[in-house]
């Protein structure tokens, strides 16, 4: 079978079978985006991984003696905030086998007053006074300078910088965040593992001169208008079409650079990326940087960061009304004291807060709503080519 060389990248001369928007399988005449070895280039992405970026190597260091606990703690001190000592409270949990009655919840849930009325303390979390949980006291967190209080700065782990994350000093004691890269926090895992074949994807391009080469690059994130695929292993599939969603409120534009194979943004500007998982139902970041690794096998790995609403966030946990090992209100009052920008001209309190999150990409086909390719992947393995090939002479 002969091929053709399509922006640095080689293809089969065949139509390709690819399914696009609304589940649709049409044949796609492969239309690249360059037409001499002298235009630009752009390469394919689907965000395959996307998380908080955690830093729990040491926790004894991060989090002296895990005042926090888990789940079994969270519910001693659920039991002692509504009127129980903490030899009750003990007692109770020892003969509910680690699961808490739904009988107490409700007390815990419904203890806040609002002009002498009971509410929800999670659609009111300062109906309640701060249970001032445990923070971060560590050294190290992934991330940037972004110009923050030398005095509240972390090391990032791999560059040594002095970077700011009070989002992180904020959750990272808390018992779900006790990970450590490449694994997700439990609840942003369990949420995009179960959502991820529902909700439309996130894309990123990378276009530039000659992207074999160091030099100055776009980067380009959008919304997709279908779910990720995945491959026989249950893996998001590398080498897919997916088309984007033309809608401008979830497109951003980017000035980057590629150096020994390194991505960084030379020029911080805002994203916006709309989502429906329950959490990060929107990436939305001020002053975004970006560190990320372009490995030989073509996928991405590394860190957005930047700055984001805390309140946004912290309504992904505030939200639901169980989750075990987690003191959300706790989360609430942290995530508010350790905010770090952008305060309110009335109350002088900070509604933005710096943070920093970890993400993977897959190499991908890229197609705008006429079903044009804009992106092409690259190095997809050889078994996905051959697939595709295939299908295409069926």
């Amino acid at each position: 079978m002969t091929s053709k060389r399509y922006c640095g990248i080689a293809r089969p001369r065949q139509n390709w079978v690819t399914t696009i928007a609304q589940g649709a399988t049409v044949l796609v005449t492969l239309s690249f985006c360059c037409l001499s070895p002298a235009m630009a280039e752009t390469h394919g992405y689907v965000i395959s991984w996307f998380a908080t970026a955690t830093y729990n190597l040491n926790p004894q260091e991060s989090c002296p003696n895990n005042r926090n606990g888990g789940r079994t703690e969270e519910y001693t001190r659920e039991l002692r905030a509504i009127g129980y000592s903490e030899q009750q409270a003990s007692a109770i949990m020892a003969t509910q086998g680690g699961v808490l009655d739904p009988k107490y919840q409700r007390r815990y849930y419904m203890r806040g007053r609002v002009n002498g009325k009971p509410v929800s303390i999670y659609n009111y979390p300062e109906s309640v006074p701060d249970p001032n949980i445990q923070t971060v006291t560590g050294k190290y967190a992934y991330g940037f300078d972004l110009g923050g209080n030398p005095s509240s700065k972390f090391e990032d782990p791999d560059t040594h910088e002095k970077i700011d994350n009070q989002l992180w000093r904020a959750v990272g004691c808390s018992h779900s965040f006790d990970t450590v890269p490449p694994a997700q926090p439990y609840f942003e895992d369990l949420t995009w593992a179960l959502m991820v074949d529902t909700a439309p994807g996130w894309s990123m391009q990378i276009s530039g001169d000659d992207l074999s080469k160091d030099g100055k690059v776009t980067v380009t994130l959008d919304l997709l208008t279908q779910h990720l695929k995945r491959d026989a292993a249950g893996n998001v599939l590398a080498g897919a079409t997916y088309v984007i969603d033309p809608r401008l409120r979830s497109h951003s534009v980017l000035e980057g650079q590629i150096n020994n194979g390194i991505l960084t943004i030379t020029k911080p500007g805002n994203i916006y990326l709309e989502g429906e998982m329950p959490f990060y139902s929107e990436i939305a970041l001020r002053d975004t940087h970006m560190r990320v690794s372009i490995k030989p096998s073509g996928t991405l790995a590394g860190y957005w960061g930047g700055y984001l609403d805390w309140s946004r966030f912290v309504y992904m946990y505030t939200a639901r009304a169980d989750i075990n090992g987690e003191d959300v209100v706790g989360l609430y009052w942290a995530l508010k004291k350790m905010a770090d920008s952008d305060p309110d001209p009335n109350s002088g309190q900070n509604r933005y807060i710096s943070a920093t999150w970890r993400m993977e990409a897959l190499p991908a086909y890229l197609a705008n709503s006429d079903g044009k390719i804009v992106a092409v992947p690259v190095n997809v393995p050889d078994n996905v080519n051959a697939a595709a090939a295939a299908a295409a002479n069926k």
